[in-house]
């Protein structure tokens, strides 16, 4: 951090979730739901939040349902992660809910929707994760 930045009085973020303003709402066994308010930071100069942002959003969550089955510590990294983008978002907030879809010995596939606030659907993804500690060979 600059000098400059506390004197600005600019406190830089102490986490990735920090820094994108996501928050945990609740998982269960294979799922989880994040939100994340959409923040100036987010928008260029199209007016609508930009289509990474969604997609980090959608990783994260779909990263914190694989997480509920798995011991913590469970090195898991994202292989591919396709996003369909269904509608603009540009204010209020995204919430996003992914499930597991299939758990098998090394790969693990789950589904993710992300709406607004009002719960109208902005993106629907499929990804696939892989646990790095069981891999063979």
């Amino acid at each position: 951090m600059s000098d400059q930045a506390g004197i600005d009085g600019y406190q830089e973020p102490t986490s990735f979730d920090e820094m994108m303003g996501t928050e945990y709402v609740d998982s269960g066994q294979g799922w989880a739901r994040l939100r994340m308010p959409v923040l100036q930071r987010h928008i260029p100069a199209s007016g609508i939040i930009q289509g990474g942002i969604v997609m980090i959003l959608a990783d994260m969550t779909l990263t914190r349902a694989i997480q509920t089955l798995f011991p913590e510590g469970q090195p898991i990294v994202t292989v591919e992660l396709k996003m369909n983008f269904i509608a603009p978002a540009n204010k209020g907030e995204l919430i996003a809910e992914g499930r597991v879809t299939h758990k098998g010995g090394t790969l693990v596939v789950g589904d993710v929707k992300v709406t607004d606030g009002e719960g109208k659907l902005i993106a629907q993804g499929l990804g696939t994760w892989m646990m790095l500690n069981s891999r063979r060979g």
